[in-house]
């Protein structure tokens, strides 16, 4: 009898700690810009933005946005709840440059945009 219940403290123990919530982290992106030689260019502005998404249900509005200044490295890094297809838009000076960058749940994803 001792045996049975054992087994079934195991078995009930096992099936709680397995379906547990996995918790999900943001969605991260790095954005390194770069010149045509390869060099980090430092003080662009990097803008991420979702073209605008309604809800056909609801009509509400999806924007997602992000604004940001590369850093020395000529990384500028953004943080977002959702998964999303955005679009990068990178200005420095009289240099810019157009991209897309995919956000994935609870993962850094990197990106390079060359200015020319």
């Amino acid at each position: 009898m001792n045996r049975y219940l054992l087994l079934f403290c195991l078995a009930f123990v096992g099936l709680v700690t397995s379906s547990s919530c996995k918790k999900t982290k943001d969605c991260e992106a790095i954005i390194t810009v770069v010149d045509t030689m390869g060099r980090a260019v430092s003080g662009a502005k990097v803008v991420l933005r979702q073209d605008s998404v309604i809800n056909p249900q609801t009509g509400v509005r999806a924007d997602i946005f992000g604004e940001q200044f590369t850093t020395s490295s000529g990384e500028a890094i953004f943080s977002f709840k959702w998964e999303a297809v955005l679009n990068v838009e990178v200005t420095s000076l009289t240099t810019s440059a157009k991209d897309y960058i995919r956000l994935e749940q609870s993962k850094t994803v990197r990106k390079t945009v060359t200015v020319k």
